[in-house]
């Protein structure tokens, strides 16, 4: 069969208009950390506790220091961990980590793979001594994993970060 210059030109033609068509993804989901497996110190057993770190923040962004947050037992004293479940198994994309006062001192983020059991790092960055005390949602996108999650396991650099570094919330977004 013989191409002419036309055909060609309309092939391409055809590739242009659909150059925004992305392939058909499942349907991509946000859920909150839905259970506290370990930690390593929090204020106490109700205000500032490990478990305040679940569901959907609940601290206004830029707020500042909020009892509705996991808090370190004391201010820079020894680095820090959160281990967080979450009640669906899913792929992930995105995290999103809600950190109302004194933030950056999280250095590294493991996903636990349900099947294998085993912690994956998927971020290791030092921790920022530079943000000062107002709150952000600290965002970290992924390429998308090739093994469905049920965990979270968060790294803090306390001693990096001057005072209490407070946690309000934990999001992973992406496919069941």
């Amino acid at each position: 069969m013989k191409h002419t210059g036309r055909t060609i030109l309309v092939f391409i033609s055809l590739l242009m208009s659909c150059s925004d068509f992305e392939p058909f993804e499942g349907e991509k989901i946000t859920q909150f950390a839905a259970s506290v497996s370990a930690f390593s110190s929090q204020f106490s057993s109700t205000i500032w506790s490990a478990q305040q770190a679940l569901g959907e923040n609940n601290v206004p962004e830029n707020s500042g220091t909020n009892s509705n947050a996991w808090s370190s037992l004391s201010p820079d004293a020894q680095r820090e961990f959160l281990v967080l479940g979450f009640s669906e198994l899913q792929t992930v994309s995105k995290i999103e980590i809600f950190e109302n006062a004194y933030p950056g001192a999280i250095d590294t983020v493991y996903l636990r793979n349900s099947k294998t059991d085993r912690w994956v790092i998927v971020y290791a960055k030092p921790a920022r001594t530079d943000l000062g005390a107002a709150g952000r949602i600290f965002s970290i996108h992924l390429i998308e994993t090739q093994f469905k999650t049920d965990a979270i396991r968060l790294a803090i650099n306390s001693p990096a970060v001057e005072n209490w570094n407070e946690i309000d919330a934990v999001s992973i977004t992406g496919q069941k």
